[in-house]
C-alpha cells in the first residue's frame, strides 16, 4: 500500500490537494472513494445481520458477501453493484420463510439503500476523485428521504397483512407508485450537480 498526494484539477478545485492510496501497482484511490467502499461493506454487514435475524440463521458462506463492495470497487460504474444488491435481495426471499413478514426488513431495506447509493456516488467520479460538500449534502438528503420511507412501507405492509387484505396487489401499487415518484424526483433534480 502506497500513499500519494495529488493536485486537484478543474476550476472549482484549483490549488487543492488530496491523498490517494494505491495497493501495489494498482489504481490510485482517493480516501473518499475508499470511504464509500467501506460504507458499502458496513451496509452489507447490517443487511446480512438483519437477514440472519429475520431468517433465524443461514449458512455462514453468505457472510463472504460482506467483502464484495470492497473487492469490486473498480466496477462501481458498471452493473456489478446492482447485480450484487439484487443477489442480496433475492437471498432474503430464499432464506426467510415463505409468506412471513419481519420488522428486520426495515434495517435490511435501509442497508440496501445506503450500500447501493454509496456505489452509485462512487461511480460519479474517477477513482482518485473527491466530492464537493454540496454534492455530498445532496446525496445525503436523497438517501435520508428514501430511508424514512422504509418504516412507513413496512408499517403499511404489516397493516395490510394484519387486516386480512391480500397484500400482493396493494404492495405492487404502493411499490410502483413510490418507485415512479422517486425516479421522477431524481430525474427532475439529480443529486449530483456540476460545481
Amino acid at each position: 500500500m502506497t500513499a500519494h498526494t495529488q493536485r486537484r484539477t478543474g476550476p472549482a478545485t484549483a490549488g487543492s490537494t488530496w491523498r490517494t492510496i494505491s495497493f501495489g501497482r494498482g489504481i490510485q484511490w482517493s480516501l473518499p472513494q475508499l470511504g464509500l467502499a467501506m460504507i458499502g461493506v458496513a451496509a452489507a454487514a447490517v443487511y446480512l445481520q438483519a437477514l440472519w435475524l429475520a431468517a433465524g440463521g443461514f449458512d455462514p458462506i453468505w457472510w463472504v458477501l460482506v467483502v464484495v463492495p470492497l473487492a469490486t470497487l473498480a466496477y462501481a460504474g458498471s452493473g456489478v453493484p446492482l447485480a450484487y444488491w439484487g443477489l442480496m435481495i433475492v437471498g432474503w426471499f430464499i432464506l426467510t420463510p415463505s409468506g412471513s413478514f419481519s420488522l428486520w426488513s426495515i434495517p435490511g431495506a435501509v442497508a440496501v439503500l445506503i450500500g447501493h447509493a454509496a456505489a452509485a456516488l462512487s461511480a460519479t467520479t474517477p477513482p482518485a476523485g473527491g466530492f464537493s460538500t454540496r454534492t455530498t449534502r445532496a446525496w445525503l438528503r436523497a438517501v435520508i428521504l428514501a430511508a424514512l420511507a422504509a418504516p412507513a412501507v413496512a408499517l403499511l405492509t404489516g397493516a395490510l397483512r394484519g387486516g386480512g387484505l391480500d397484500p400482493g396487489p396493494a404492495a405492487y401499487v404502493i411499490g410502483l407508485g413510490g418507485l415512479a415518484i422517486g425516479v421522477f424526483a431524481l430525474r427532475s433534480e439529480p443529486p449530483l450537480q456540476s460545481d
